[in-house]
């Protein structure tokens, strides 16, 4: 594989630029990576789809999250 310089490329499948615009080359591929790399297909979509009610949701729409008004000890 040739390598050019980092000034001469954009970051590309193989690498990508750390701070000091050195190019950096990825030795393995994160499972994260992975995830988006092919489209859904028949093979790997589930066969069942069990929706959820969304109560819980509804629930903190009405009434908002949870606020914490303990005592705040930060020195600041």
């Amino acid at each position: 594989m040739n390598k050019m310089n980092a000034e001469e490329t954009d970051s590309d499948i193989h690498g990508t630029k750390n701070a000091k615009n050195k190019q950096v080359e990825f030795r393995f591929r994160t499972t994260s990576s992975e995830y988006g790399k092919y489209s859904p297909n028949v093979h790997t979509m589930p066969c069942y789809f069990y929706p959820i009610n969304g109560q819980f949701t509804q629930h903190l729409g009405r009434c908002g999250m949870y606020r914490n008004h303990s005592l705040n000890t930060s020195s600041r």
